[in-house]
């Protein structure tokens, strides 16, 4: 079974987020042994073993990652990503603050059951037992890894805002000094947004956008598509030309775009009157991608093929059609079975004097 993107990177999220807490357990782990060796300590404790030690900080570490990664991974995805920043810090915090009673209680009364029976306990015992929710020691793993969970949904929530990948790249500064690539572009623009607009408060209109934005996100990321920009009405999708090119994976993302438009019309028509549709341009070219700003940094892609690809998108109302791609950038796409090229000849795009072979594209 094939598994999709966004299955893909959340897996990929899970892992990083294993090793990086079975990382922060092994310095744990190594932290307490050298204060223990340390010529200021007492010395080695007896209770102390290395191995059971550096065994069981790696285990936690792993454990922690997978679940509680999985988790973090998993309620980011469905649940925070239409809801405030505020809301999903308070929320984890007071998840992990309940989880972690939970277990602490389940941990002492399971103690105390091994040690003395169901027979034995008492008020005095309970009370002494207790007592260790105290303990140094426990207090600080409770900040350390509440802290340590809440930094990784600030990190989860920030991919989200950058964008897959993108994160790592600018952590890595790969976009510090710009560098030029090859990308296909598609602007993808909904039909009658005037009008629609008009018929809307600015609340239900913004409402709807945010809803078609998330709906579409999953078929965007499964065609290989990086969200480059909203712009109003607007998606700015773009491929690297090898992935772009791939399985038709730019032309497949738009159609397959109309199709859960179609699937979600019944939804759309009961919540906001209207019925989404979108028309879309395709065209590829070098561009320069690299970081700007001082105050407030982004990533942006500089070119030409940005501005012609737009202008292509706009003369999808002139020739009343969905979709319009050059033929250059059709020509690029070897695995093209199940669509049916239909020349539109070649134009004048505005603000532009070299004229531009166009096409539509149906579905055979």
């Amino acid at each position: 079974m094939k598994l999709s993107r966004q299955l893909k990177m959340n897996i990929r999220k899970v892992v990083v987020i294993t090793i990086g807490y079975t990382i922060i357990n092994f310095f744990f782990f190594f932290y307490i042994y050298a204060l223990l060796n340390s010529r200021y300590s007492l010395g080695p404790s007896s209770q102390f073993n290395i191995e059971s030690s550096l065994l069981t900080n790696i285990l936690v570490g792993l454990i922690a990652g997978v679940l509680g990664g999985s988790m973090l991974v998993s309620v980011n995805g469905k649940l925070f990503r239409k809801r405030s920043f505020k809301f999903a810090m308070l929320t984890t915090l007071l998840s992990y603050i309940l989880i972690f009673t939970v277990v602490f209680l389940l941990a002492v009364f399971a103690n105390l059951l091994t040690k003395h029976g169901p027979e034995a306990i008492s008020y005095d015992v309970i009370q002494k037992a207790f007592g260790f929710a105290f303990d140094l020691t426990l207090v600080t793993n409770f900040i350390l890894w509440g802290t340590i969970t809440l930094f990784t949904l600030f990190l989860l929530q920030v991919n989200d805002k950058f964008g897959p990948g993108i994160l790592l790249k600018f952590l890595a500064g790969n976009y510090y000094r710009p560098k030029k690539e090859d990308r296909i572009f598609m602007f993808m623009d909904m039909r009658s947004s005037t009008s629609i607009a008009e018929k809307l408060s600015n609340e239900k209109y913004f409402n709807l956008l945010n809803d078609l934005f998330s709906d579409l996100t999953d078929t965007i990321l499964n065609n290989e598509g990086e969200i480059y920009q909203y712009v109003g009405d607007e998606i700015v999708i773009s491929w690297p030309i090898e992935k772009g090119i791939k399985n038709a994976n730019c032309l497949r993302c738009f159609t397959q775009v109309q199709e859960k438009l179609i699937d979600l019309r019944p939804i759309y028509e009961k919540k906001y009157q209207v019925i989404p549709e979108f028309k879309a341009g395709f065209h590829h070219g070098p561009v320069m991608a690299g970081e700007i700003g001082i105050i407030k940094k982004d990533i942006i892609y500089s070119g030409d093929v940005l501005n012609t690809t737009a202008r292509i998108q706009e003369q999808c109302n002139q020739y009343n059609v969905d979709i319009l791609i050059s033929m250059e950038t059709f020509d690029l796409i070897t695995d093209t079975d199940g669509y049916k090229l239909i020349p539109l000849g070649s134009i004048e795009l505005r603000g532009k004097k070299r004229k531009i072979a166009i096409n539509t594209i149906s579905k055979c």
